[in-house]
């Protein structure tokens, strides 16, 4: 406490970048607030092993003033209010008054600077760089920060940070790309051609890379040339090359990386990435240099590993200007040296399915999904691959059971959109295998393309001309079946409801009082909060009268029914819904989760094994199937449909999980 006065607490539970964010904002607010700070360290879920003990890298008598107790911090938190719940405020007013009562402010900001309405951030950005002398370092580590603010600080230094290590040799992260964290290393060669002469120092977590680049520029500085930091530990190692990065006057790194993004915020500057250091024409430069450097072959990387990632990048490059026989022939040296990244099969599947060699790009994905260091989103990307190739093909029932694999796994994968889109505009998805959806309807709700090289391992003009369907309509009315959790949460996303609307209203070729339109309008008011559930209730009721042969707008009644407390009518409206679609497994399903959240969980889960055994594709219905009859302790029953579900997304931990539950109580 100052003088009774309530204090700002910060506290994070990941790594070094964000926790001394923290600190520097607890800094900045006490300050200008009229304050103290405190310092909870270990807070309950904390992940960061190598920051254990804190006195490596903090002075004993400042942590005795600043670091909390677990039962000081306990005390104060009982009447702690969260940082965020003040910034929507338009004035200081109410947080002055909380913290003029004695009662404290939990700090948890850890990759922005933080300003509230009423500030201007720009006016606090610079102001952090000198915030880092308020913090009590140990004497050794402050004498090398000084050391480092006086070889780099005012001298017009750029700094680099390349990003590797664990993404090129570490399980599991070398099995997926990572396009926005590996940068290649042409780029920097081009800035440092640019700035020829000026002083620089680069940072890295593969030190081969470092001497690589001194070789070629022996002006660059790395942190070595600063102070030895042999013996010292990881939080010391990484702290000291955090602080001597935030000392330059740039820092220039990958899109996404949290170490160069905390020592931007630490230096109270933005970070740059090379789009805003470089031309359109420099970097199509690099990238040619890239494609030059792959095609020399494995042997002038690293490994295999680090040729595999690279060639990621080259590849993206080559088929977005149409040289995909180019990108497919750059593939298989790296393949034959041994590259065993999961990813690069889906790579080479791609470039197969640019070049129409549809033979070879379905044994390659065939082959790709055995693969079990396959990460989620790539086995998601590689079944929608294989669905589009099986459609090309003429297997359409073959291709849209691949595409259901993909999409109940990961619905918001750009992947699956876009080849999912091209499916679904080719007529290559056979009805029976997905739950009643309007179809038509669907192919006209489109969302905006995907930025180029956005999470996406294809091109997307070499796959669909028009725009992407927004399958979000589909997730309306069946996100119970997806088991991706961001997914399935669409009902609580204003932001994902309103792009549906958006596109929902874009729609021409059909006319706005087509029942289709109109029911689904309906359904999206109600959502988003634009029209009472009665309202909805009545407009669907309206469209009913119109077409009552669809049972998915008795489903959508049903539901409306359900949100305004009419257990009954609802129970009715899904009896309407089955008597059109006896067989059909999704409505089924639905209708026994229905029964399970009013209260009727013997007869709900009864409908929910009916539909296990009726559907054979859908992995949430066999795992809910699987649990069900584990809880009844049925394991020999419930075995065989969590296999089925583990197999059509093996990917998906939790069947796994279950399954070993099984096996070890049996």
């Amino acid at each position: 406490m100052t003088d009774g006065r309530g204090v700002f607490i910060g506290q994070r539970r990941d790594r070094l970048g964000a926790r001394l964010l923290m600190l520097l904002t607890c800094i900045r607010l006490g300050e200008d607030f009229g304050t103290g700070f405190r310092v909870n360290w270990f807070p309950q879920g904390a992940d960061a092993p190598e920051l254990d003990n804190p006195e490596e890298l903090f002075a004993p008598d400042w942590m005795e003033q600043h670091f909390l107790s677990e039962k000081d911090f306990e005390d104060l938190n009982r009447t702690a209010a969260p940082i965020w719940s003040f910034q929507s405020d338009t004035s200081p007013n109410r947080l002055n008054a909380h913290l003029a009562s004695g009662r404290a402010v939990i700090v948890e900001e850890g990759f922005e600077i933080l300003a509230f309405p009423w500030e201007d951030i720009e006016a606090i950005r610079p102001r952090y760089r000198a915030f880092m002398d308020r913090i009590g370092f140990d004497p050794a580590i402050r004498a090398i920060m000084d050391r480092a603010d006086r070889v780099l600080s005012g001298q017009g230094v750029s700094a680099y940070h390349i990003r590797r290590g664990d993404i090129l040799n570490g399980l599991p992260w070398k099995h997926t790309t990572w396009p926005a964290k590996v940068e290649p290393e042409e780029y920097y060669e081009r800035h440092l051609e640019k700035a020829s002469g000026a002083p620089a120092i680069m940072f890295s977590d593969q030190p081969e890379l470092l001497k690589r680049f001194q070789r070629g520029h022996p002006h660059l500085m790395q942190m070595s040339d600063i102070a030895d930091l042999t013996g010292m530990t990881r939080a010391q190692r990484d702290f000291l090359e955090l602080y001597a990065m935030s000392r330059a006057d740039q820092i220039i790194a990958p899109i996404i990386s949290a170490f160069s993004m905390a020592a931007a915020r630490i230096s109270g500057r933005q970070r740059l990435v090379f789009r805003d250091v470089l031309t359109e024409q420099e970097i199509a430069e690099a990238n040619e240099r890239v494609i030059g450097r792959v095609r020399q072959g494995p042997s002038v990387f690293l490994n295999p590993s680090e040729a595999a990632h690279i060639y990621s990048k080259a590849a993206q490059y080559l088929n977005a200007g149409d040289r995909s026989k180019e990108a497919y022939d750059l593939a298989w040296p790296i393949i034959e040296a041994g590259a065993d990244n999961a990813f690069l099969p889906l790579l080479q599947a791609l470039n197969c399915f640019y070049l129409g060699k549809w033979a070879e790009a379905e044994k390659l994905a065939r082959e790709g999904l055995n693969n079990k260091q396959l990460w989620p989103e790539d086995h998601a990307a590689l079944c929608a691959l294989l669905g589009a190739v099986l459609g090309a093909r003429g297997k359409r029932w073959g291709a849209g059971r691949m595409f259901t694999r993909a999409f109940w796994a990961k619905p918001m994968r750009p992947d699956v959109i876009v080849l999912g889109s091209r499916m679904l505009y080719r007529n290559q998805l056979p009805e029976r295998l997905c739950p009643p959806i309007d179809w038509e309807l669907q192919r006209h709700v489109r969302q905006r393309s995907f930025t180029p090289f956005s999470n996406l391992h294809l091109v997307q003009w070499k796959v669909i001309v028009r725009q992407p369907c927004n399958f979000d309509m589909i997730l309306l009315d069946w996100h119970e079946l997806a088991l991706d959790q961001k997914a399935r949460r669409l009902l609580d996303s204003g932001d994902r409801l309103a792009q549906l609307k958006e596109g929902l209203d874009r729609v021409e070729a059909i006319a706005p009082e087509h029942p289709s339109r109109r029911s689904l309008a309906a359904m999206l008011g109600y959502r988003l909060g634009e029209v009472s559930a009665a309202c909805a209730i009545d407009e669907s009721r309206a469209v009913l009268a119109l077409s009552n042969e669809n049972p998915l707008y008795h489903k959508r009644l049903a539901e409306l029914l359900e949100a305004e407390g009419d257990h009954q009518a609802a129970r009715f409206a899904y009896g309407d819904a089955l008597a059109l679609s006896p067989d059909s497994p999704f409505l089924i399903y639905s209708s026994g989760r229905f029964l399970e959240r009013i209260g009727a969980k013997d007869q709900g889960e009864s409908q929910i094994l009916q539909a296990a055994g009726l559907d054979n594709e859908t992995a949430s219905i066999q795992g809910a199937a699987g649990q069900i009859l584990m809880r009844r302790g049925e394991d020999h029953k419930a075995r065989r449909f969590l296999e089925r579900a583990r197999d059509l997304c093996p990917s998906y931990q939790r069947f796994a999980n279950q399954l070993d539950r099984i096996s070890s109580r049996s």
